[in-house]
Formats: C-alpha cells, sequence, structure tokens
C-alpha cells in the first residue's frame, strides 16, 4: 500500500553521474539496449546447462487520464530478462536486466520535455540485480548489486530506507520497481536457531529521483522552483540567472552507509532491532547568495542516522485474537534534514536537522477462506511544531506546504479472490487526517498460463499543498498487460 511516506523527500535526476563502487567508478553505459541484447543472447545461449535457469517477462502498461479520458499519460514498454547459475552447493550467481521505452514522450508535446528523464532507461538503471550467493548453514553472504527490505509496514517507508527509491511514478508502482538496487556487501550470520545478525557495508551511493517539472507526477515543489527559475530567468534575458550546484558525498570508504539488523524470536512473537547510518538519498537545497543578477543554490546531502524496531506476532490459539497478525515498525530519524519556508509564495528558506519519529501498526485478519483485511495506523512526528527561525512553517518537502508536527497516517485495503485464484482483486484506500488520500481498486485476471491483465484506477483528493491532494488533476486509468517466461 503506498501512501504519504512523508519522510521520503526526493531530488528528480538532473544530470547522469557516475557509480560510487570502486571498480566502477567513472563508467557511462551509452548503449544500454545493446548491452542489454548482448545478455539475452548470453543467457538465452547458456540457458541450456542444467545448473543454469532463466526467466523474465514483457509488459505493456497504459495509463489514462480518468477526467477528460483523452489525456495518454503511459505507453511503457518493458522487456526484463532475469538468471541464475548454480556454481555448487554453496555458491550461486544472479542477475536481472530490464529495459524499457515509453513513446508518450515523443506523442505529445504536453511531456516531451521530460523525454530524456522519462522516456527510456536512464544510465546504468537497465541492471537492476548483480549478485554471487554464498550459502552455509550459519553464514549467508550476498555480494554486489541489490535490495534488502527492512520493516513489517505494508507500502509505508518506515524502516525500509537501506535503498533509495525512484519516485518517477510517485508511489504507484510496486516496492519491487521502486527500490533502487545498490552495490553492497550483505552479510547474515545465525548464531542460534531463528536468530540472524545482518550486516551491510554498502560502498555505493545513488540519490532518490522524482520526475522532472513537464512529468505527470511532478512534485508541487518541484514545479514552483523550476516556475521561479524561469521567472528569474526572463528579468533580463541573458543577464538574469539561477545557478544550482549539486554536491555528492566524496568516493571514499568512510562515506559509506554502513546498517545493522538483529532478528530474534521470543516464542511466537519475532522482533527486529535496526541500525542505519550514511548520506540521506535526497539531497536539499540551500540559498548560498545573490552575484549580481545571478542567484546561486546549492544541494547538498547530509549525514542522518536511523535507530529502529519492528515485530510481528501471528495468534494461532482459540479466543478472540485468533487468526489475527499485529505487526508494527518504529523508527528514530536522527538529524533528518526538514525544510521550513514560507507556505504561502511555496518558498524554502532552509533545514533544520531534527530527530523526528515515525512509527505504524498494522492488522491483518482472514475475514473467511480467502478475504483478508489489512489496516494500518501511524504516525510521523516532527522535533518541533515550529522551526523556530522567523515565522516560517515547517514544510511538506512533496509540495512546499505546511507540514503538521504530528501527521496521523491511516490505511485500509481489503482484498479477495476468485475463479480459483484466476481473477484477483484489492481495494485499497490511504489517507491523513487532513481530509486527503489517495483510493485505488484493482482487478488481476490471469488470461491463461503466463498471460496477466491488471486493470485499476487511482483516485486522489485533497488541498494542492497536500501530499496526495496536488495530484487531485492527475487522476487516471490503467491497463497493464503481462507475459512471463
Amino acid at each position: 500500500m503506498q501512501i504519504d511516506n512523508l519522510s521520503i523527500q526526493t531530488e528528480y535526476i538532473s544530470e547522469p553521474k557516475t557509480m560510487y563502487f570502486g571498480f566502477l567508478r567513472g563508467c557511462k553505459v551509452k548503449r544500454p539496449s545493446f548491452i542489454f541484447f548482448l545478455l539475452f543472447i548470453l543467457a538465452t545461449t547458456i540457458s541450456y546447462a542444467d545448473n543454469f535457469s532463466m526467466a523474465g517477462y514483457i509488459k505493456n502498461e497504459f495509463s489514462l487520464g480518468l477526467d477528460s479520458l483523452n489525456d495518454v499519460s503511459k505507453f511503457k514498454n518493458i522487456l526484463s530478462l532475469s538468471g541464475e547459475y548454480i556454481i555448487n552447493d554453496n555458491w550461486t550467481f544472479f542477475g536481472s536486466a530490464k529495459y524499457w521505452y515509453d513513446p508518450v514522450y515523443d506523442w505529445t508535446g504536453k511531456y516531451g520535455p521530460a523525454k530524456h528523464y522519462m522516456g527510456h532507461v536512464q544510465r546504468v538503471d537497465w541492471l537492476r540485480d548483480c549478485y554471487l550467493d554464498y550459502t552455509s548453514d550459519r553464514l549467508d553472504i550476498r555480494l554486489g548489486k541489490q535490495q534488502v527490505v527492512w520493516g513489517q509496514a505494508d507500502g509505508i517507508c518506515v524502516l525500509d530506507r537501506v535503498n533509495p527509491f525512484d519516485l518517477r511514478e510517485y508511489w504507484l508502482p510496486d516496492f519491487v520497481d521502486l527500490r533502487i538496487p545498490l552495490w553492497m556487501i550483505n552479510i547474515k550470520y545465525s548464531p542460534k536457531v531463528n536468530s540472524v545478525l545482518q550486516i551491510l557495508i554498502i560502498p555505493d551511493f545513488e540519490q532518490s529521483a522524482s520526475a522532472p517539472p513537464e512529468a505527470p507526477f511532478s512534485f508541487r515543489s518541484y514545479r514552483k522552483f523550476d516556475a521561479f527559475v524561469k521567472y528569474w530567468e526572463s528579468l533580463v534575458p541573458g543577464v538574469s540567472k539561477v545557478s544550482t550546484d549539486i554536491y555528492y558525498p566524496s568516493k571514499k570508504f568512510k562515506n559509506s552507509t554502513f546498517g545493522l539488523q538483529w532478528l530474534d524470536r521470543i516464542g511466537e512473537l519475532e522482533y527486529t532491532l535496526n541500525f542505519l547510518y550514511g548520506y540521506y538519498y535526497s539531497a536539499r537545497t540551500f540559498y548560498e547568495g545573490q552575484v549580481g543578477w545571478v542567484r546561486n543554490y546549492s544541494r547538498r546531502f547530509k549525514l542522518w542516522r536511523l535507530y529502529g524496531c519492528s515485530f510481528n506476532r501471528t495468534f494461532t490459539n482459540p479466543g478472540l485474537l485468533q487468526g489475527i497478525t499485529l505487526r508494527g515498525d518504529f523508527a528514530y530519524y536522527n538529524d533528518e534534514p526538514t525544510y521550513y519556508g514560507n507556505p504561502y509564495t511555496a518558498s524554502s528558506q532552509g533545514v533544520n536537522r531534527w530527530n523526528n519519529i515515525f512509527w505504524i501498526m498494522g492488522l491483518d485478519k482472514y475475514l473467511t477462506a480467502n478475504w483478508i483485511v489489512n489496516f494500518q495506523f501511524g504516525q510521523y512526528i516532527l522535533q518541533h511544531a515550529k522551526p523556530g527561525v522567523g515565522n516560517w512553517v515547517n514544510f511538506n518537502a512533496y509540495t512546499y506546504g505546511p507540514a503538521d508536527q504530528v501527521e496521523n497516517i491511516f490505511s485500509l485495503k481489503i482484498s479477495t479472490d476468485f475463479m480459483h485464484d484466476r481473477l484477483k482483486t484489492e481495494i485499497m484506500w490511504t489517507c491523513t487526517d487532513d481530509r486527503q488520500g489517495r483510493v485505488s481498486p484493482k482487478l488481476k485476471y490471469e488470461v491463461r498460463d503466463n498471460l496477466w491483465l491488471t486493470s485499476g484506477i487511482h483516485y486522489f483528493y485533497g488541498d494542492e499543498k497536500d501530499t496526495n491532494g496536488q495530484f487531485r488533476d492527475k487522476n487516471q486509468i490503467y491497463l497493464h498487460m503481462t507475459y512471463t517466461f
């Protein structure tokens, strides 16, 4: 369930950047489609080996504006391939690649300016997974490009902060597609039964990404800043300018991200203790002053820490709680960069380094054999009600609208299936106490083996200064067709 992940705040990628992982420094792939073709030929050639398996899918994603029914915002065509090679009983290699192209950005002038960032795969993003696994009774090691999932929350990123996120289509895609894989060392050691110590060493760095101002799901804050840039540069054409420099963490091992997780059980209760230290994946914009007619801004990444825990307990004994699963996440964000400014002009004035809290509790219950209800309630709590600077207010970084010190978050999902699991249905509603949210009903039908059709609606409501409300004129109906092999 995707909802306002209030603490995930992103910048759209304004220029290509290189990888941070040692042996890939300076690597720029100019022809990902050619490399993808070579990978396909290679995988097909060796797929006949007994210890190699290959899978993949071809998918089309179509979206149409629900209000006018004449605004085609997506016609995305995707090819995904994955392969696994079993070296021996302890070692396995896995890789996956995905290439896509969306001709909507060639067809229409409305979204055309965003083509460079939205019309095709960026940089080396076609390589999704590439890792070597070592497994044994007590020790597992995964080396390479991968995703790591923390937490029990359904679609809300409380602890799930190891990987950055690609929000060019907001929080609408599945999380496995939203996370940006990173090169890392992932070590899991089991000192006793049902207990695991996980150690993460991540020398790779990628910033979270979001859509440029011309794209369908561009955040209001970026549209406002883009409008200001155009206004300023129009005052004295060729003389009045806006300069924005972005500063990435230097390529040193000490600037890596480090993570620890302890997983254990007490009876039927499973819990984790989590710690993450590294650079925040979203840059913060700072005004550096004005020289003549040139206004100077910088975007910088700041160090932060996450301390957290999660739990999961399913009640199986007869009684009122039988069949109920309770789960929850708690996170303490130390030195989280938090915007403040003027909400009337949507102008950011600065950044505080605050200690914020995010927690969520969930309840899952099967009503019958195939009807399940998922309910969640959580709060995102800022350290202070006001930024303590002038008369400014705390900002929602998505919109540059005012942010409450305590944001109450709700989500409800009801799902079932028919026709022996061939037809799956669900309806999901996410909202906050500010009367803004999103309603998303969905149908998924298995036409035949390996062929799926998925259709649904995303309906947004609320004030334009709210996270979901900013897209109230972007309601859409969508249709996906997926063929797996």
